[in-house]
């Protein structure tokens, strides 16, 4: 298995197929349901920002999972302090490879970014519905520290 940095917008917008089915499974009013072209097209645009990075894990050539991250870099304000950290976008496991640490793996390579780049804090979000997200963040140590709430009308 190796894990390797990425701007490959086709690849990136296959390995999204699972996250974005299951984001449109839990949430229908909120997510279109997977389209390779709209996807890759998203894709092609932010896979060149300065600040958006890309993992892809492979496994005897087969692309089996991919993590995208942004380092974020927030001057201070009278509210808050300046702060500079790691938010992660989306992290997704190809089905057929998933229970071989791929995810943490993938993790891994984002804290090490961090490391290389003095970064001491990685974000990240999932859906209330995605249970196994929450106990696999849980899991490697995420802390909740903060709750977003919406009032449908």
């Amino acid at each position: 298995m190796q894990f390797i940095g990425t701007k490959d917008a086709q690849s990136i917008a296959r390995l999204n197929e699972p996250v974005q089915n299951l984001h449109c499974e839990l949430y229908p009013e909120r997510f279109k349901p997977y389209d390779f072209e709209s996807v890759h097209a998203y894709f092609t645009k932010v896979v060149n920002k300065e600040t958006h990075h890309f993992i892809i894990g492979q496994d005897l050539g087969f692309n089996t999972g991919y993590v995208w991250f942004e380092e974020i870099f927030r001057p201070e304000t009278a509210f808050s302090k300046a702060a500079h950290y790691v938010y992660v976008h989306q992290i997704s496991v190809s089905p057929k490879y998933r229970g071989r640490g791929i995810g943490k793996a993938l993790f891994a390579c984002v804290k090490e970014f961090c490391y290389a780049r003095s970064v001491d804090r990685i974000g990240l979000d999932y859906w209330v519905e995605n249970q196994k997200a929450k106990e696999i963040y849980e899991g490697m140590g995420f802390e909740p520290q903060k709750e977003v709430s919406y009032l449908n009308l």
